[in-house]
């Protein structure tokens, strides 16, 4: 009987031997956790639907990997890669829910996917201009006050339902406001960028530079 009160820590691992299809050596291991059998996970993965989305995927990763010199190299971003991907599955109506203060990379992306013949439905985050006040948010959580316009990720996600897209991508939504979307969008959702005030959308930078320590470290 698997003990329910310890859960994997796959980061405290030291040789990821699942890669090498050898797993269970580290005691927090899921192989050693989790009353999942191998058998019962393999079996998910015959499901009609998230067979062709794994079979996709592993079309598109090899599409973007070619051997140069010997080396495993990338040939293509991930904007190429959403691309085939979504030909793959046979999807041509897109949808890009994007952020106000994203818009210019929106843009860009919208008219690239319409050189390469995709359908695609746009929805900026202030639609419909409901403001802060409206939802009850208060003053001190306000930029500058509640008569600013908020983000409406519920109703982006809603009319890119009306749409019926087959894909939404998610250009700089605010954190929250991507749960909400990804949570009422009827269509998978991809995130092409997610938005970094701080560091010009790079939100992973931080974890590799030491002039971010005193920000990042425990209180």
């Amino acid at each position: 009987m698997v003990d329910k009160t310890i859960f994997p820590k796959c980061d405290q691992c030291g040789d990821v031997g699942c890669k090498l299809r050898s797993p269970g050596k580290f005691p927090r291991c899921p192989t050693n956790v989790s009353e999942h059998t191998l058998e019962e996970i393999k079996n998910r993965y015959q499901d009609e639907d998230i067979n062709k989305i794994m079979q996709a995927g592993a079309e598109t990763e090899r599409g973007t990997i070619k051997m140069i010199d010997g080396v495993p190299t990338p040939i293509r971003p991930r904007i190429s890669e959403i691309m085939a991907f979504a030909r793959s599955m046979g999807w041509n109506k897109l949808g890009v829910a994007f952020c106000l203060a994203t818009r210019d990379e929106a843009i860009r992306l919208i008219r690239v996917l319409e050189a390469n013949d995709f359908e695609v439905h746009s929805i900026i985050c202030r639609a419909f201009s409901i403001t802060k006040g409206d939802l009850g948010i208060p003053d001190k959580n306000c930029l500058s006050s509640p008569l600013e316009t908020v983000c409406n990720p519920v109703y982006q996600a809603e009319l890119l339902n009306e749409a019926e897209t087959d894909l939404n991508i998610v250009v700089g939504l605010c954190v929250g406001h991507d749960m909400l979307f990804n949570k009422y969008s009827k269509a998978y959702t991809t995130t092409l960028m997610v938005k970094d005030r701080m560091t010009a959308n790079n939100p992973v930078g931080p974890l590799y530079s030491p002039f971010f320590k005193g920000i990042l470290e425990k209180k």
